[in-house]
């Protein structure tokens, strides 16, 4: 009998237990559990060229407010401006990778291919007549 009765509890104690052990292993990476968004690869690059720029700002402010004479001004930002082209070269090479999507091309005069009408409307998406999309 006390065996059932250990066996039941650590039955019962895994039942409880696993929901919360496979959602946190499930989680555990970074990445959507929606699918990998596109700007997530370079969401770190983009902080660290925020945070040299507001280095750059503060090194500025110092500057303008004559905290800082001209040579230590320049000895101080030279670093900061020479990683921020290495980040900016980095941000270039990733951002060509991407795969963009254009946009589809649209003639500025069309003929509406559900009622017959000419469209002369610049820019027009819709039929002014029947109200059928410029790309069906």
């Amino acid at each position: 009998m006390d065996f059932l009765l250990y066996f039941y509890s650590v039955l019962f104690g895994i039942i409880l237990i696993a929901p919360f052990l496979v959602f946190y292993y499930r989680f555990q990476i970074d990445e959507s559990p929606f699918g990998k968004e596109m700007d997530a690869q370079l969401r770190a690059i983009y902080e660290k060229k925020n945070n040299l720029l507001d280095s750059l700002k503060d090194i500025r402010s110092d500057f303008d407010s004559g905290k800082l004479t001209e040579e230590e001004f320049q000895t101080q930002s030279i670093p900061y401006i020479e990683e921020l082209e290495t980040v900016e070269s980095t941000l270039l090479e990733k951002s060509k990778n991407l795969v963009t999507l254009e946009q589809p091309k649209i003639n500025n005069d069309w003929t509406c291919s559900n009622c017959g009408s000419f469209v002369s409307v610049p820019n027009a998406k819709f039929c002014p007549n029947c109200g059928t999309s410029r790309l069906a």
